[in-house]
């Protein structure tokens, strides 16, 4: 596997509460096992977030007005998504999303 190197900075406070857990419980080797630990889980609940698909599939759609796939991919690509998440879900995020924008749009002078 080939890996990436990525800086990232912490605040102090952070930073100390990180050593500490790591010192405290041994639970993970060091910093960077953590943190990519950290990581992957929250990518796994952000995927699991019927808001961010319902994103995906907005961005999907607007990516496909811009350069224009074959119907084919984008069925694919959609299915793929769907497989992710409840229909129902997908829905609600998409209609919750759009009232905030109507929202916004209405509240701006």
């Amino acid at each position: 596997m080939e890996y990436a190197n990525v800086s990232v900075k912490f605040p102090e406070e952070l930073d100390t509460e990180v050593e500490n857990f790591l010192d405290e419980t041994g639970v993970y080797t060091n910093k960077s096992e953590f943190i990519k630990e950290s990581v992957r889980r929250h990518l796994v609940e952000l995927n699991n977030e019927p808001a961010i698909a319902a994103l995906r599939v907005e961005r999907l759609l607007a990516r496909a007005e811009r350069a224009p796939a074959s119907d084919d991919e984008l069925h694919d690509r959609l299915d793929a998504l769907r497989e992710k998440v409840e229909p129902s879900s997908v829905t609600e995020a998409v209609e919750s999303a759009r009232e905030e924008l109507v929202d916004r749009s209405e509240k701006r002078p």
